[in-house]
């Protein structure tokens, strides 16, 4: 290569990323997750058009992880108008509100808590809830889209049940009006419905189809379906699909149906309705399941994908990706979903810190 071919070769390295700043649409994707360390931080991560991945900015939370696994789905969530991104702070006790901006996010408020060890939480409308590991317990919060201010809900602060019941994850039904835990320990879906005010009503306890019920998504006609690690017996993960009614209460509809995995422990659905994937961490495998128009749950593929102990998974606003976190190798991947369900490896990058926890995308 000549002198002049050099120079321009260098100018373009320098000047791409200044071009992608200007034109966003070079990006298919921005991900986050959280890195629950002691200093916490939200890191972005970019999908370009043409398939590669790149950092996209660490942005201090203001609070503290606790530095170890939180056992959860649901670290971080997205308003609905997408414009504000709301992080758990697990050794401080808090939430982080940023707001998202084109050139990254800036951190607008951080509104403590009464709970212990916020691990999940959920977003609808103008109301935060998270779900508390320290003392089994639920928090929620009005919020002002205008501001980025979290304001305490007062009387929203209710125990779990027992003890020791080991939330994993909260979240709202598609309307905003009811929610849903899941408890590892206890071995239940336990549901409130939510009053005028945003408070926490009626409660209702189902016990699991499955043991160690953890992550859950949910699909269409008030459906959503769990992942059951069933305490890490060999092969013995399971998958099981419930309906919210409206009182609140849950009706189990198929379950528990074998994973032939590993410990299922996170769990999301495509846009559709009509496929479910799960992150089994010991087996370090993929899988992907048919979701039948009742709800029922067909096995399609125990091993979709190869993953090193994932963590976490989520798929695009399109239906089109899939993406994973993996503590094993540290990395997040990149799937294309093929019509059928098939899992297709787009991009990987392996730069993640140890202990990542939460992902979603924009």
């Amino acid at each position: 290569m000549n002198n002049a071919l050099k120079k321009l070769a260098l100018a373009v390295t320098l000047l791409s990323p200044l071009v992608a700043e200007a034109r966003p649409e070079l990006y298919q994707e921005t991900a986050y997750t959280l890195s629950n360390t002691t200093a916490n931080s939200v890191l972005a991560f970019r999908l370009n058009a043409d398939g590669s991945m790149q950092p996209a900015g660490s942005y201090p939370t203001g609070g503290t992880g606790s530095g170890a696994g939180l056992g959860n789905q649901g670290a971080l969530a997205l308003s609905e108008n997408r414009h504000y991104l709301f992080a758990i702070n697990a050794g401080s006790n808090d939430v982080s509100v940023f707001r998202v901006r084109d050139n990254g996010l800036e951190l607008v408020h951080r509104a403590a808590e009464p709970g212990l060890t916020p691990v999940s939480l959920t977003v609808a409308h103008d109301r935060v809830y998270v779900v508390n590991a320290g003392d089994d317990s639920i928090f929620g919060y009005r919020f002002n889209a205008r501001s980025g201010r979290l304001y305490p809900l007062e009387q929203s602060y209710r125990k779990l049940g027992d003890d020791a019941s080991g939330p994993a994850q909260i979240s709202f039904d598609r309307d905003g009006d009811a929610l849903v835990v899941t408890e590892k320990a206890g071995n239940k879906i336990v549901s409130f419905t939510l009053d005028n005010s945003g408070l926490p009503d009626e409660k209702h306890s189902l016990a699991s189809a499955g043991n160690t019920p953890f992550g859950f998504a949910f699909g269409k006609r008030n459906r959503f379906f769990v992942s059951e690690a069933q305490g890490g017996a060999a092969n013995g993960a399971t998958v099981s699909a419930y309906r919210l009614h409206e009182d609140g209460s849950v009706q189990l509809l198929d379950g528990a149906v074998a994973v032939e995995q590993t410990a299922a422990c996170w769990l999301t659905t495509t846009p559709n309705g009509k496929f479910a994937f799960t992150a089994n961490t010991p087996a370090s495998s993929i899988s992907a399941f048919v979701i039948g128009r009742n709800g029922q749950l067909e096995l399609l593929q125990a091993r979709a994908a190869d993953e090193s102990r994932p963590n976490d998974l989520a798929v695009s606003d399109d239906g089109q990706h899939l993406y994973t976190l993996s503590n094993g190798d540290h990395s997040m991947g990149v799937y294309r979903i093929g019509a059928e369900g098939d899992l297709q490896a787009v991009s990987r990058l392996t730069t993640l810190p140890a202990g990542v926890t939460g992902l979603v995308l924009r």
